[in-house]
C-alpha cells in the first residue's frame, strides 16, 4: 500500500471512528425526538461503508497466497463470532449476563482475526 492510500486510510478511519464515538455519546447524553435518535444511530454507516471499500481493495491487490490468508483469517473471525453470539444469547437467556455491548462484538472479531492470521499463516510456513 502506497504511502499515500495508507495515509488517506488513516484519515478515513480516524474520521469514521470520531462519528462512531460522537453518535454513541450523542445516543447516550442528548435527549432527542425518535427521528432525530435514528438521524443519529446512521450516521455512522457512510464513513464504515467506504472503511470497508478501501479493505476491499487493498485485499483485491494482493497475491494469492496473501488473499488465502486472509480469507482464512476471516473464516475464522466470522465463524467464531457467530459462536459466540450464539452461546451469549443462551447465556443472556440464563440470565447470567448482561445485554451485549456491540462494541465489544467489533473487539472480538479484530482479535479473532489476528488469531486467525496466525494460524494461518503458521499453516504455510
Amino acid at each position: 500500500m502506497s504511502m499515500m492510500k495508507a495515509t488517506r486510510f488513516v484519515v478515513v478511519l480516524v474520521v469514521a471512528s470520531s462519528i462512531d464515538i460522537a453518535a454513541g455519546w450523542i445516543l447516550t447524553h442528548v435527549h432527542v425526538g425518535l427521528p432525530a435518535r435514528i438521524a443519529v444511530a446512521c450516521m455512522p454507516l457512510p464513513g464504515n461503508v467506504i472503511l470497508i471499500a478501501m479493505v476491499v481493495q487493498a485485499i483485491r491487490k494482493l497475491d494469492e497466497f496473501q488473499k488465502r490468508v486472509h480469507f482464512e483469517a476471516v473464516v475464522i473471525a466470522f465463524l467464531s463470532t457467530g459462536v459466540a453470539a450464539f452461546i451469549y444469547g443462551f447465556l443472556q437467556k440464563a440470565d447470567a449476563v448482561r445485554p451485549l455491548n456491540s462494541v465489544l462484538i467489533w473487539l472480538f472479531m479484530v482479535v479473532t482475526y489476528g488469531i486467525g492470521y496466525v494460524i494461518a499463516i503458521r499453516q504455510y510456513t
